[in-house]
């Protein structure tokens, strides 16, 4: 692996056929392009073409042009603020404060952070994660995108995946959406003719014509005192929105509030859902879309598996009991401690409908205190002596014999 340095200018032409390998290229103040790997370079009237076995490193010029065919591994662009084409990545790529980037195939993942300028991009086999850029402007993606703080207009022609819009400060355009779709802060119009998920939007949206079809459901959280004409079609439609003015006939649901340039039509061949989004309750909820906590049902999912845990560790005590002292006296131990654990629940039970009554309802009566039943010397003498044998440790022991005394 050689690494060699050429003065170049301020702005030259790069072109790079094939690299078989990981492809980095860095942007650098100087007018030098520096190579590193198994390389050949040819110098031209044109500018710089390179032929590389394996990896190559480039550092290049900040506003320099570049070509680059095939790309066998991942491509890692920083830096960068001349203008990039690449016809094919294998692997990932991930660019970092770049200029205009055009991508024809990532046969990968694509990660994009604060970039200076536009993206376009061909196709996107993996998933799409988008943080800080001038604009975005996809055709076909099979798998996921997350995007956020978009200057310009997000354009997609397809996506298979979900896709989760934050903080959009142009239009967003999505042709044909195969999932769910979930828009917050959208500061441009919104198209979406064709979702074969659900739509989730929250944070309003701005002056102008928006239009979203779907054949799951849309959710729509409106801020409170912002104004809108809400044409909503749909055989169910839930709306606890206030209007100024609202009608509904034949499935279709029009209301306004105030003096509004807001236009949005909504088509859904599932539920409509229309809730006021109110700013002063937003710390006390989630922001994914239209994903609420449940204390409950998380509750009940904890106790699931504590419930799960403490029978599997029943099971593989009776068993070592069982070899160590018999079938009889493992029975004896499991029944026990399964009574145990049957007053302990009933305990937590009459504690938690404690807070229903009233307070001091119960005041005065005496506490219930469970008899105890002392172990047969018998069992006592078996577990002392696993313990002086050394079969079980000392803590073991002390667990059976308050078992033995439930």
């Amino acid at each position: 692996m050689t690494k060699d340095q050429y003065k170049t200018g301020d702005s030259p032409f790069i072109r790079l056929d094939n690299c078989s390998g990981d492809l980095i290229i860095r942007g650098w103040a100087e007018p030098i392009l520096q190579v590193r790997g198994d390389y050949q370079l040819v110098e031209s009237e044109k500018g710089y073409s390179i032929t590389c076995i394996g990896g190559l490193n480039l550092n290049v010029p900040r506003d320099a042009i570049l070509s680059v065919g095939r790309v066998g591994g991942d491509l890692s662009i920083k830096q960068f603020t001349g203008s990039g084409s690449f016809e094919y990545v294998q692997g990932d790529a991930i660019l970092s404060q770049t200029s205009d980037i055009d991508l024809g195939v990532v046969h990968g993942d694509l990660v994009a952070r604060n970039l200076i300028g536009a993206l376009r991009v061909n196709e996107v086999n993996g998933d799409m994660v988008a943080r800080g850029a001038g604009q975005l402007d996809v055709k076909a993606l099979f798998g996921d995108l997350s995007a956020r703080v978009i200057d310009g207009n997000l354009t997609i022609e397809s996506i298979h995946g979900d896709a989760d819009l934050r903080t959009i400060n142009g239009d967003v355009i999505i042709q044909q959406g195969f999932r769910d779709v979930n828009l917050i802060s959208i500061n441009g119009c919104v198209s979406l003719p064709a979702v074969t998920g659900d739509i989730r939007i929250r944070g309003g949206l701005t002056t102008g014509n928006h239009t979203m079809e779907s054949r799951g459901d849309t959710v729509i959280r409106w801020p409170k005192g912002l104004g809108l004409n809400l044409t909503a079609s749909s055989e169910r439609i839930d709306n606890r929105i206030r209007f100024e003015e609202t009608t509904e006939k034949n499935g279709v649901l029009t209301g306004k509030i105030g003096d509004s340039d807001i236009n949005l039509s909504v088509k859904s061949m599932g539920r409509i859902i229309l809730r006021e989004d109110d700013p002063a309750e937003e710390s006390l909820k989630g922001t994914e879309g239209d994903m609420e906590y449940s204390f409950d049902a998380a509750m009940a999912g904890i106790g699931a598996r504590i419930e799960a845990e403490v029978n599997n560790h029943i099971s593989r005590v009776t068993r070592e009991i069982e070899s160590k002292f018999g079938a009889d006296f493992s029975k004896r131990i499991n029944e026990k401690i399964t009574r145990k654990m049957d007053r302990t629940v009933d305990r937590s039970s009459r504690r938690g409908d404690g807070r229903s009554r009233v307070p001091g309802s119960d005041f005065g009566q005496p506490e219930s205190v469970p008899s105890k039943k002392s172990p047969s010397t018998e069992e006592q003498l078996k577990i002392l002596k696993m313990v002086e044998t050394g079969k079980i440790s000392t803590e073991e022991g002390r667990m059976l014999l308050e078992a033995l005394e439930v």
